[in-house]
């Protein structure tokens, strides 16, 4: 009986989710490598022929701002290295008697970090194909589907939490139903040949997940705390060990008078940022920058932008009065704290370098099949199980007229 719930859970929820999981699993699988994919196609992104000294991260801001007066720039980054471009994100600033919001040709800038020169622009995850639009678009579609607002994300988070369900209903579907277990469960892990093509596409099926099971939940979780970190991940974790709930989050539920008007600039933030960072003893010099111009907060990034294992050092800072909110410093916090740190690093496959990246890669295109392989038992099964119920009616049927005569 039970056995006979989870076969028809494990359908439905691979039926309900196949389609979004295996457009999410090829676009996994490209942005495994989305840095070296983006430069190979648009080299201008990547280079500043610029030499000498780069200048401060805050002059690099005052610049791009000076040069781009239609946009607000409310993000900035630099490796602080000749050679390697800065970036810097705006966005449209409203019309201050209409309150319309403009449209942007471009909301992405690339510096030159020695000049401050704008080397080249974008405009971040527009459809499609072009060469510059190809990673963003990828990028946003993983996530979002490219769907309005937070649509994209409740719909994917929701795909998640049913893919995170589903792992565990799939591997259990795999157990034998009799002794000795582990002999019986060897043919699960196999792709037996000469099968034919319903058996071969449910062995591999079976046996894609069973190899790669460990690394699934995994990516299926931090799914989850990329899609609906405040909504779900956060609280369910914080039943085992106590996490935060985020700036934005909390923001979010303040009012107007409560965010208040932004009255710090990128300079002021910076060295609170540097004297912060001295009193929780991070030593990584700061290399972004981030205004969230909506709920009033400064986002301090320290270090480089891919970090190490965990991630980068980000304290978080009131655009009104300057003061920290926040500190979030990879391997420090609560149990529940460094188990969030974890998701962003294993969903990309950083926190294993090179090597990792390629799991993910390969996991991405493993859940493409997955996805594949399932449809069609399931298409399969089903035109069996019609055949069979014409078959049970016309016997019936045969065996009443029969009877009659």
């Amino acid at each position: 009986m039970i056995r006979s719930v989870l076969v028809l859970l494990h359908r439905y929820l691979g039926l309900a989710t196949a389609v979004f999981l295996a457009l999410a699993g090829l676009t996994g699988a490209i942005l495994a490598f989305h840095h070296e994919i983006d430069e190979a196609l648009n080299p201008e992104f990547y280079a500043a022929p610029a030499e000498g000294r780069p200048l401060a991260l805050v002059a690099l801001a005052e610049r791009a701002q000076r040069d781009h007066p239609q946009m607000q720039i409310i993000y900035v980054e630099t490796e602080g290295e000749a050679g390697h471009p800065a970036l810097a994100v705006g966005e449209a600033r409203p019309d201050p008697a209409s309150g319309a919001v403009p449209e942007l040709d471009y909301n992405w800038i690339y510096l030159d970090p020695v000049s401050g020169e704008t080397l080249a622009t974008r405009y971040w995850a527009r459809c499609c194909f072009a060469a510059e639009d190809f990673i963003p678009f990828i990028y946003e579609f993983h996530h979002t589907l490219t769907l309005p607002g937070i649509w994209g994300y409740l719909l994917m988070g929701v795909v998640a939490i049913a893919w995170t369900l589903d792992c565990f209903i799939a591997l259990v579907l795999t157990f034998p139903r009799g002794r000795p277990f582990f002999a019986k469960w060897k043919s699960a892990w196999l792709v037996k040949r000469g099968g034919g093509s319903y058996r071969t596409n449910l062995d591999l099926h079976r046996a894609g997940g069973l190899w790669l099971w460990l690394i699934l939940l995994p990516v299926a979780v931090s799914s989850v705390a990329m899609n609906l970190p405040d909504q779900v991940f956060r609280p369910v974790v914080s039943l085992f060990s106590p996490v935060e709930q985020s700036v934005y989050y909390q923001r979010s539920f303040l009012s107007a008078e409560e965010i208040g008007e932004t009255r710090q600039g990128y300079a002021e933030i910076f060295r609170r940022g540097r004297d912060e960072a001295a009193r929780a003893g991070v030593d990584k010099p700061i290399y972004a920058l981030y205004l969230d111009t909506a709920h009033n907060y400064y986002a301090v990034g320290y270090g480089s932008h891919d970090g190490d294992g965990l991630g980068s050092p980000w304290f978080f800072f009131d655009g009104g009065d300057g003061r920290l909110l926040r500190a979030d410093i990879p391997g420090r916090g609560t149990a529940g704290e460094i188990f969030e740190q974890l998701q962003f690093p294993i969903h990309g496959g950083r926190i294993a370098g090179l090597a990792g990246r390629i799991v993910i890669c390969v996991a991405g295109l493993v859940i493409f099949m997955l996805s594949v392989t399932g449809i069609v038992v399931w298409w399969k099964k089903r035109g069996a199980r019609r055949l069979g119920a014409v078959r049970r009616t016309q016997a019936s049927g045969a065996a009443e007229s029969y009877a009659g005569e």
